[in-house]
């Protein structure tokens, strides 16, 4: 199984990128830097500042596109939002965008593995959101 991590924002989204990376290698996941290789994506989000939260925003809605094609021959099975506008507007992004699998709290990125298991084997992995 290859995850596709995307990290936006600040310096701590890359640290907390990093810590969630080495939880989920220690889970024998393979990482890739393409997106039509993902079989799951996850992205780290930022809303500090308006741009980063557009971008955020944008990211998320790209991503998305590549969990729509999973029907058409696409790999994306999975795609999971972690970060600060994650935990910030998890509502608005469960209803606007049902692609999002998962929605990963910042207090909750020791959990990342067991909500993308949960999402994997069809579970809510939102119960370990942290939000």
């Amino acid at each position: 199984m290859k995850l596709l991590f995307v990290s936006l924002g600040c310096d701590k989204n890359l640290v907390d990128t990093e810590v969630m990376l080495g939880i989920l290698q220690r889970r024998r996941f393979e990482f890739t830097d393409d997106e039509t290789e993902a079989d799951v994506i996850v992205i780290n989000t930022c809303c500090f500042i308006h741009d980063a939260k557009e971008e955020s925003i944008q990211t998320i809605l790209d991503m998305a596109q590549y969990k729509q094609s999973a029907g058409n021959g696409g790999k994306c099975r999975a795609l999971l939002v972690t970060g600060c506008l994650a935990q910030r507007y998890a509502q608005e992004i469960r209803t606007e965008i049902p692609e999002v699998d998962a929605i990963v709290g910042t207090t909750a990125y020791d959990k990342i593995a067991e909500a993308l298991e949960a999402v994997l084997t069809g579970q809510e992995g939102d119960r370990f959101a942290g939000i």
